[in-house]
Order: C-alpha cells, then structure tokens, then sequence
C-alpha cells in the first residue's frame, strides 16, 4: 500500500534519479581514466630529450644534424667533388678525408651534370661537414656521413623491376607531340627520332593520320611506378604515306655495338641526320631572298625551319663542338666538327643543352628552338659546311649505312624474329 502511497512514489523517484546520478559519475570517471591511461601510453612513445636533469645525447645529436645548415649545389660541366667543395669554403684537411673515403666506392669526378649535391655542415668557427648526398642513377645514390669524427661513404640502391610497353597511334601534328600525347614520356620519344633521323625527314616526309608503333623496355623502382627509367627500345616502325612502311629493329652486334637495321639488315645509320629538329615547317630554303629585316635581297645561306619555342634540336652527327655561345646576328649559335670535313650549324636558340659540352653524339638533343640575334619568329636556322663551303641542306646526298652480311645477319634474323614474338604476345600497354 505505501508503494502507491503518494510518499511511496516520492521515495521511488528518488531512488531513481539518485541511481542515474552515480551511474552518470561512475561514467565519467571511467572516461578520465581512460584518457589519462591513452595520455601515459603517447607520452611513453614520445623522445624525451632532457628527464631527470640530464640530456640524452643521442636524442640532442639528431635534433642538431637534422637542423644543420643545408648547402643545395647543381653540377656544372667540369665540376668534380674536390672543386665543389673547395668553392664553398670547407677545409683543406676534411676535404682530403671525405676524397679518400669516397674513392673507395665512386670517383668523384664522375658527377653527373645538372644534378643537385647536398651537404649539410655546421657552422660554428669553422665549417664543418656532416654530410654529403649526391644523386646517381635513378634508383641509385651516394651517402657521405660523419660518424665519431670519421668519414663513411656508401651508395644504397632500391631494386628495380623492367616491363615491355607497347604504344601506337597516329601522328596529328608531329611525331613528338603525337608520342607524348599517346604517354610516351620525353627521353623515349626523342630517342625514336633519333632512330628515324637518317631515314625520315621530319619535315616534309610525315603528313597528317601517318601512324608510329613502338616496343621498348621501362625500368621503375619496385613498388613505385613514377619513378621510371627508359630502358632499350626494342623496335620502332613509322607508316608513312610519303615513303610507305619503315621498320627498325634493335642489333647488338659481338663486339657489344648496338645500332637499329630496317627488317633486310640494312644500317639507318648515316653521317648526319636529314633534320635535325621534329614537328618544323620550312619557311625559308637555301638561297637567294629578300631578307625579312634588312629589306633587301641576301643569299641565305642555310634552311630555316619554324617551330614553336623550346622544341629540341639535335646534334646531326657525331662531332666535336667548335663554338657555342653568342654570334652576332646568329644569337644562340653551335657549330659541331664532323667527320668527311663536313660541319654543321644551329643558330637564333633559346637556350643550349645543360650537357653540351666537347664530344657530342648523334640525335642528342644540344638546344633548343628560339628567336634570339636577328629573328622575326621561333624558328631554326640550320647550316651544313663541306670543306668551308656552306652547301644546301636539302640537296646533300649521303652514302647508305652498312649492310650485315653471314654470320652477323643470321644473328640479326634470329633477334628480329624475337621482337616480332614480343609484339605479337603483346597487348597495346
């Protein structure tokens, strides 16, 4: 009867809320256990650098490397470890050191040019090194450290992994924009051309719907597929409706030569390239004109050839570079000595090749298209020169490459045929 009493009712309500009340303080001093307990746990991962009155020096030690003042340094052509360190003001007897220790794993003359050095130093009375890092190949790189005041070198690598890539498609412009549209990155495709040089001249042999197929070899870092090297370019074929079908297949010969033969055995290799730029418009030949500028008529002592700014210009033999830099009207100008006393040259370029420096080889690119000196427009004049003689591009005649003959065609056959296997097992990538 109390239980329906009005004070029966009371005392259950009471009881109710007072039952709520230690449930909902139980509760939140089970959440602030918990927060402190996940509290302790971040601070036992944490570093302590300084507990109990004392430092932990190792801690310390990362703390002032990581920190160190950071030296970023661009190879140029002619530069060596020893020059490089010498310019920035270390000292003569760590510099002796880290040149002994690095000679027993990489000579230090072979810096590759256009590659960013950094060193790491500290500063206090002297400079001081703590270490050196230098980029070598894609996957592979050279670390100097100071441990305990001695120098250790080492190069670490990262594995590799190599897959064939098959890509074709038709040319709307030019092989080189056409190649990289289709995800052919910059190196390979300027190899293709390369390739095709002797045989094609870019600018009047290639017209619009020709189509290009390609298998070649791509090199990336394990578990990271951005990071891609080019590899060998197996093949290459360019139909063209000027000329028909040209089919080129890699051939390393005994003696370790590679060199691309059309499906008969039969060189694409020559003195000197047809052109030596890709996607150009002729715009002015050999001869007699009315000079743009000037307004009165000159002979033109070499072809023009109109292409957008930056375009790559390629060396067009094997050669030794004669003159690189400003030459007058020229602007921009390279000549290259050439076998046969044949030279040529590039005038009114934007800029020259980072690497352009003494012996160049054929297809490699030296420049790249601009209006400098006296110029209307992007555009390339290109000269040839037999024996001082500036001749007409257009109607020079060179001897056809070599042809295999026994033993070394059979061995060509035998490779040809292996790339036809791979292209017929292979998908378009």
């Amino acid at each position: 009867m109390l239980s329906n009493s009005f004070f029966g009712l009371k005392l259950k309500k009471l009881i109710a809320q007072l039952a709520i009340f230690f449930l909902v303080i139980t509760i939140f001093f089970l959440l602030i256990q918990i927060k402190n307990d996940k509290k302790h746990e971040k601070i036992g991962n944490t570093e302590i650098i300084y507990e109990k009155n004392e430092f932990n020096d190792e801690l310390v030690k990362k703390r002032v490397e990581e920190s160190a003042p950071l030296l970023k340094i661009n190879v140029k052509s002619g530069d060596t470890l020893e020059k490089i360190l010498k310019k920035n003001g270390f000292q003569n007897q760590e510099i002796v050191e880290i040149i002994k220790e690095t000679k027993k794993i990489f000579d230090p003359k072979n810096l590759i040019v256009g590659k960013e050095i950094s060193i790491k130093y500290e500063n206090k009375n002297k400079k001081n090194i703590n270490s050196i890092f230098i980029p070598l190949k894609f996957n592979k790189n050279f670390y100097l450290k100071k441990v305990d005041k001695i120098f250790i070198a080492e190069i670490t690598s990262k594995k590799t992994q190599i897959r064939l890539v098959k890509k074709e498609g038709f040319i709307t412009d030019s092989l080189y924009l056409s190649g990289l549209r289709k995800g052919i990155d910059k190196k390979t495709i300027n190899e293709m051309i390369a390739i095709f040089s002797f045989s094609v001249d870019f600018q009047r042999d290639i017209w619009r719907n020709d189509s290009f197929e390609i298998l070649y070899e791509e090199e990336f870092i394990k578990y990271n597929k951005s990071k891609k090297n080019l590899g060998k370019i197996l093949y290459a074929n360019l139909n063209l409706q000027t000329i028909g079908s040209i089919n080129l297949f890699r051939f390393v010969s005994n003696n370790g030569k590679i060199e691309y033969f059309d499906k008969n055995g039969k060189s694409a290799k020559k003195l000197l390239m047809k052109t030596p730029v890709d996607g150009a418009r002729l715009s002015s030949g050999f001869g007699m004109r009315k000079h743009p500028i000037l307004g009165f008529n000159v002979k033109h002592r070499g072809i023009d050839f109109a292409a957008p700014k930056g375009t790559p210009v390629y060396a067009a033999g094997d050669g030794i570079v004669e003159m690189k830099g400003r030459n007058g009207a020229y602007g921009n100008y390279i000549r290259i000595r050439h076998a046969n006393n044949f030279k040529t040259a590039y005038a009114h370029l934007s800029k020259f090749s980072k690497t352009l420096s003494g012996r160049v080889k054929q297809g490699k690119i030296i420049g790249y298209v601009g209006t400098t000196g006296r110029s209307t427009g992007p555009h390339l004049h290109y000269e040839i020169i037999k024996n001082n003689k500036r001749i007409n591009p257009q109607k020079l005649k060179l001897p056809s490459g070599r042809k295999l003959k026994g033993q070394a065609l059979q061995e060509f056959i035998e490779q040809k045929n292996l790339i036809y296997r791979k292209l017929d097992n292979l998908g378009v990538y």
